[in-house]
């Protein structure tokens, strides 16, 4: 059995490095850069962004395992349902069916990008000095507001409920406790969704557990990892 390669996807506002304490546990994972993060155009409809990505991860040398966060993970779910050979895993951190953006973040994005940008930072980090708040910080500066607003467009074109019972392969649903962005309910909507879904939650994390909780959401990827390589289709 081939060991699955984790293919990683960031979500709004972010970019591949986003995943550094991912790159550096996993050999052999691949980190892709959405569209206008920051080279490129941003499309604006989460269908269009898993087929602006589908190229790139049908680049990746299978079995893959689309790791996406929030509007990434949106993206792997979309790839998972319109390219089902090109999946064979899904671990979906911080994401839903579903991603509401408020009225009052569109507002703010167009008149004080400083301001939501520091709101967004807020919702990701329990602790505002992480190592990887920096990271987070210098990426979401570097798409600016109009990628955002691309992303903000595209999380609004989310709503995948009743269209993820064909999915048929495993997943893992990772929610931040504390994720004021995409609360905890909204990940357990997405696992009922799911026909074969684990969900875990990790105490005190907000948006990015990858980024300030990564001892557990790593622990748990090698957990999922290892008994998709044991047992092929049912983890």
């Amino acid at each position: 059995m081939i060991a699955p390669r984790p293919v990683l996807l960031h979500g709004a506002g972010g970019d591949h490095t986003i995943w550094g304490l991912q790159a550096a546990r996993f050999a052999g994972c691949v980190a892709l850069d959405l569209p206008g993060h920051p080279a490129g155009d941003p499309p604006r409809d989460i269908g269009a962004l898993a087929g602006a990505l589908t190229p790139a991860v049908a680049s990746v040398p299978g079995p893959r395992v689309l790791v996406g966060h929030s509007l990434g993970g949106a993206a792997a779910l979309e790839i998972a349902r319109t390219r089902p050979d090109l999946v064979d895993g899904l671990v979906l951190i911080g994401s839903a069916a579903r991603l509401p953006v408020p009225e009052h973040a569109m507002e703010r994005l167009g008149s004080d990008f400083d301001a939501e940008r520091d709101r967004l930072l807020a919702g990701f980090f329990a602790d505002p000095a992480a190592p990887m708040a920096r990271r987070a910080r210098a990426a979401l500066d570097a798409c600016g507001p109009r990628t955002l607003r691309a992303d903000y467009e595209a999380c609004r074109t989310v709503d995948l409920r009743g269209a993820l019972g064909d999915v048929g392969v495993p997943a893992l649903v990772v929610a931040g406790g504390d994720d004021p962005l995409v609360p905890p309910w909204l990940s357990e909507e997405l696992a009922r969704e799911l026909p074969m879904a684990l969900m875990v939650v990790v105490p005190r994390a907000r948006h990015m557990p990858m980024a300030e909780f990564d001892v557990p959401v790593n622990l748990a990827l090698a957990g999922y990892l290892a008994r998709l390589e044991v047992t092929g289709t049912e983890a």
